[in-house]
């Protein structure tokens, strides 16, 4: 496992080990090569989807990662960057930024798309199960949403289904959590972007029965698993991600 890794494409880190360093903004091609700029994601996959670099980061970063699903795409669309340099890791964290704002068609709740993925190596052989341990859902409404889908074979399909509320109608939110397979524990930080949050003060928690589940092992960031209403209202319109982060043990936070 690298002790930390620039996630240059989302102007952005990783850093298992506790460690973070910025990365300066990269040049993004829009295919599915390998992210340029010197970063360290492991690749990135656009198919029907438009990528490129936001001209202004979300927490005083001068760029970030914006991504739109192009008009017509298909269902199996996605515009995301891919980190595999997780070693099954039973204990995983994630936090980063996202800003809502250029999606203006965000306004029903079947309106929905991923924005994150968390898989394993190996799962589970019950009904439902598959090789996301935890998949993160953005959805529309009065107020977007947010929705949590943890591995957890005690849940009817063996998916825990967590929702949280975005805490304002500015678009910039900070998205973060703290799954411990080993403990069974699953906590999530839903706040604004500008607000403090500490370890101790969640937004929320739930118990996870994740045995089968072998840790995390690649992680996906940008938009895919878009629904047919998302596709049909919110295509062309610019979702913007930032300052990826992820850990083993230590709470991230701003």
């Amino acid at each position: 496992m690298k002790s930390f890794t620039m996630k240059a494409l989302a102007v952005a880190v990783l850093g298992l080990a506790g460690s973070s360093a910025y990365a300066v903004c990269p040049t993004i091609p829009a295919t599915t090569a390998t992210p340029g700029g010197g970063g360290a994601w492991s690749s990135q996959t656009v198919t029907s989807a438009t990528v490129g670099n936001a001209p202004t980061g979300l927490n005083g970063t001068s760029c970030a990662f914006q991504v739109s699903i192009n008009p017509g795409a298909a269902a199996n669309t996605k515009g995301i960057v891919t980190d595999n340099s997780p070693q099954d890791e039973k204990t995983y964290r994630a936090r980063f930024y996202v800003n809502t704002a250029g999606l203006t068609g965000l306004t029903a709740a079947n309106r929905v798309f991923r924005v994150f993925n968390a898989l394993a190596t190996t799962f589970p052989a019950t009904a439902g199960a598959g090789s996301d341990e935890v998949i993160v859902f953005i959805g529309g409404g009065a107020t977007p949403f947010v929705r949590f889908f943890v591995g957890d074979t005690a849940s009817p399909g063996s998916y825990k289904n967590i929702a949280a509320v975005f805490p304002n109608t500015a678009g910039n939110y900070r998205i973060e959590f703290a799954l411990d397979s080993n403990a069974g524990t699953f906590r999530y930080w839903v706040s604004d972007a500008a607000a403090a949050t500490t370890d101790a003060a969640p937004t929320g928690s739930a118990t996870v029965t994740q045995t089968g589940w072998s840790g995390v092992k690649l992680v996906n960031l940008g938009i895919f698993g878009t629904s047919a209403n998302y596709r049909t209202n919110v295509a062309g319109q610019a979702l913007i991600v930032d300052e990826f982060d992820s850990r083993r043990q230590t709470f991230i936070g701003q």
